[in-house]
Parts: C-alpha cells; sequence; structure tokens
C-alpha cells in the first residue's frame, strides 16, 4: 500500500492517506511551522553573516538545537514524539521548511536563494534591493 503524508498548513493538521484516499491517521502535529519557520530562518541568516556561503540543511538542523528559541521547539515536540530523537525532529521541522517552499506555499520562499549542495538543500539570504 502507498502512502503519502498531506498537511493542512491553515488547519496545522497532518493527515496520512493511502493510496485509494482513505484517512489512515489524521493527527494534531507535535510542532507548528508558525513557531518554527521563523526561528529557521533567523539561523540561515546568522549562519550567513558569520561566513557567507550557502547554508546546508543538516547545519540549519544542528544550529535549532544549539539555539535556545529553535531547542525549546524541538523539545517541546518530543514530548510529543517520544519516539524521534531531538536530531530527527530538528532536521523534519528543517525538511519542512523546504518542502512549503517547493510546492509554492511558503512566506519564506522570497528571502531565500537555494541550491542542491550534496543532496540537500542549501540556502543563503536574498540580497536587499536597493
Amino acid at each position: 500500500m502507498s502512502i503519502a503524508l498531506r498537511d493542512w498548513h491553515k488547519s496545522d493538521k497532518s493527515t496520512v492517506f493511502s493510496a485509494n484516499g482513505h484517512v489512515l491517521v489524521a493527527m494534531e502535529p507535535s510542532w507548528k511551522q508558525a513557531d518554527a519557520f521563523p526561528v529557521i530562518a533567523r539561523l540561515i541568516e546568522a549562519a550567513y553573516q558569520e561566513q557567507p556561503r550557502f547554508i546546508k540543511a543538516d547545519e540549519i538542523a544542528e544550529r535549532l538545537l544549539l539555539d535556545s528559541e529553535g531547542r525549546a521547539i524541538v523539545e517541546a515536540a518530543h514530548v510529543e514524539q517520544q519516539d524521534q530523537s531531538l536530531e530527527w525532529l530538528a532536521s523534519n521541522m528543517v525538511s519542512w521548511f523546504s518542502q512549503r517552499i517547493t510546492v509554492g506555499e511558503s512566506d519564506w520562499a522570497h528571502a531565500f536563494e537555494r541550491k542542491k549542495e550534496e543532496g540537500l538543500w542549501a540556502y543563503k539570504p536574498v540580497p536587499p534591493v536597493g
């Protein structure tokens, strides 16, 4: 059976569907994109200020765990998803950040250039116009 994960961003619900469209699981997410994405964006900008380059997704996830606000979001998600490591949850948050840009459903798409590096998305801030 093929399973596809779909995220209903506006309702902040995650639903897993079977190949024939039947709902298998509907649950409240353990974290909110509106909380995590601004932190992820801030961390990309900070990393770029330290060293101007594309910042890879794995580094962003590491920085999320080192940042007090980011770690608090990841730890709160871990309470709901104790079977997942903090590292997995941080990486998952960065993956959702990227996925939302890919499908054109992110307010952050205009703020960052991105490209694939070693199979991972990497980001850098778009230079200000002016």
